[in-house]
């Protein structure tokens, strides 16, 4: 299964689409159904010409373990040219091998769950302000929820990254301003900085947040003061040679950081919050399970006495993962499930595929916390909303506590109804989010 091929294999099922655009324009439509269709049609595994390039969709725990055991093997990682341009080629996302390794080495240790308690004064915090605003706007009528848990999260991603967001410099709102237009650009098809283009934008919005940023680290180089935020530790950790990050390199750490710590995030929340509302007795049980708990006290230990609330995490995230699909790109010819998969050729990981798969999720169509309250044989892989392999997500530990303290702090002031006339449907690209806001009508409990 996971050796290297004769080149009588078949390559898997599929068709190569119209000249130059293969299928991409069908694929941009709706990229679920269009992966849907094709999954029902070929089977497990299947390709098509996406994006300029023949791409391999697979499908199974057993093969997303593939996928992430092929690292530096048989696959690469790859992003887009916008992508790239955006974020750095010195990134953690972006850099491979050797280097990949030893970077990631370097930052692991702020990113363990047992060193996460020292970041619970400040999620508390900016939650506590946030929600005072929700009590109040709410008075007013339904509101749109994802820009406000968007802000919410923004802040509490800037906090951990520098500490203290007045360090900016410049009032949050701009910086936020110019982050929302540098991630707008990332996945625009044309990465060419034509005037008043998304991409264009972007990389002008780039240009003022590395200056911002760039200027913070020069002074808290300079500077003595340390803490709990993650642009201490990228000035601390020395590689090998004994040599501190360049700081360009921190920058694009920073706005990596950021970026990745952010869209999916605000994305899980949202979604939960969109589960509950449609399902009035889970919301009632995960609500009881928080009136059980000392009002107030959240540590790392607490988080882990919510196994109800964790159960409704773990199968929102299930039912809608945050991000659509991971790719990567053959660097030798390889083979899976009895097919030829040529070098050069991309391969597609979508958590989706895995979590909607009846032999891992019975009724997978189902919004059901109970079934990760009972033992389940699954494999490793089954679950993916994070990755897996050398890449999975390392602040995965972060953005756990993170919605498990924001989401207790909603259950324990509010109760919530969906409001009227609103579209319930829900964009793909870049993350799964309803396309009205998500409008509810918010009640203080």
């Amino acid at each position: 299964m996971n050796g290297f091929s004769e080149r009588s294999l078949p390559t898997p099922p599929g068709k190569m689409g119209l000249p130059v655009v293969g299928e991409t324009l069908e694929f941009l439509r709706s990229p679920g159904a269009f992966v849907d269709a094709r999954r029902a049609k070929y089977g497990p595994v299947f390709f098509s010409r996406i994006l300029g390039k023949p791409t391999v969709y697979l499908s199974g725990a057993e093969a997303n373990h593939w996928v992430y055991a092929g690292e530096d093997k048989y696959l690469k990682n790859e992003w887009s040219p916008a992508i790239r341009e955006l974020l750095g080629d010195d990134c953690l996302a972006l850099i491979s091998g050797d280097e990949h390794r030893g970077r990631r080495k370097l930052l692991a240790p702020h990113f363990r769950r047992v060193g996460m308690d020292a970041s619970v004064p400040s999620i508390l915090s900016v939650a506590r302000k946030h929600l005072r605003r929700w009590d109040t706007d709410a008075r007013l009528g339904p509101m749109a929820m994802v820009p406000r848990i968007r802000a919410l999260a923004f802040e509490i991603a800037a906090t951990y990254l520098v500490g203290e967001v007045g360090d900016l410099g410049v009032p949050l709102g701009e910086f936020s301003g110019d982050f929302k237009a540098f991630t707008a650009g990332m996945f625009t098809a044309l990465a060419v900085e034509l005037p008043g283009t998304k991409f264009a934008r972007a990389m002008d919005a780039r240009r003022r947040m590395a200056t911002i940023l760039d200027d913070l680290v020069m002074r808290r180089d300079a500077g003595s003061r340390r803490g709990a935020d993650v642009l201490s530790t990228l000035l601390e950790v020395r590689d090998e040679a004994g040599e501190m990050l360049p700081r360009d390199t921190i920058v694009d750490e920073l706005q990596l950081f950021l970026f990745a710590g952010h869209d999916t995030t605000v994305t899980a929340m949202s979604n939960v919050i969109y589960h509950l509302a449609m399902h009035p007795q889970v919301a009632l049980k995960a609500r009881a399970e928080q009136d059980q708990l000392q009002a107030g006290s959240f540590t790392l230990e607490s988080v882990r006495g919510m196994p109800y609330l964790s159960a409704v995490i773990k199968e929102s995230m299930r039912m809608i993962p945050p991000i659509g699909a991971a790719f990567r790109v053959m660097t030798r010819e390889g083979e899976f499930g009895g097919f030829r998969i040529p070098a050069g050729w991309r391969i597609a990981v979508c958590p989706r595929l895995v979590h909607s798969d009846p032999q891992y999720y019975p009724a997978p169509e189902r919004f059901d916390p109970e079934r990760w309250l009972v033992p389940a044989e699954r494999p490793p892989f089954a679950y993916i909303p994070f990755g897996g392999g050398p890449r999975m997500c390392i602040g995965q530990h972060f953005a756990e506590l993170e919605m498990h303290i924001v989401l207790a702090m909603i259950l324990r002031e509010f109760t919530w109804t969906l409001g009227p006339d609103q579209d319930l449907s829900f964009t793909e690209i870049p993350t799964p989010l309803p396309r009205g806001g998500l409008v509810l009508d918010l009640r203080r409990c």
